[in-house]
């Protein structure tokens, strides 16, 4: 309602109303992790430590999708283990096959 009356109000005065939106196109890109941080992780997900693999995921969001020497993501692995608390973790940290 409020914008209607703005918009009735700038009409009548003869004022021109201009919409700006949000730049950009959502969130910023994580930044790209170190390759000792992927090795950390990848320790980490060969170990099936979900609590590691969430405190590097929180740290370096980067790192949900990082595959591994066999093309595989951490979802993949995670699945191929059939680890229902890494499964968990990354997909609460957005990863995908």
């Amino acid at each position: 309602m409020r914008v209607v009356r703005l918009i009735l109000v700038g009409a009548v005065l003869g004022v021109s109303l201009v919409t700006v939106g949000p730049v950009g196109c959502g969130r910023p890109k994580p930044a790209q992790p170190s390759s000792t941080e992927v090795q950390e992780f990848q320790n980490a997900m060969n170990d099936g430590d979900a609590a590691i693999v969430d405190r590097l995921l929180s740290a370096k969001p980067g790192l949900v999708n990082v595959r591994d020497s066999q093309g595989r993501t951490p979802l993949r692995q995670a699945r191929d283990r059939d680890d229902a608390e890494l499964i968990q973790v990354i997909e609460r940290h957005g990863g995908k096959e």
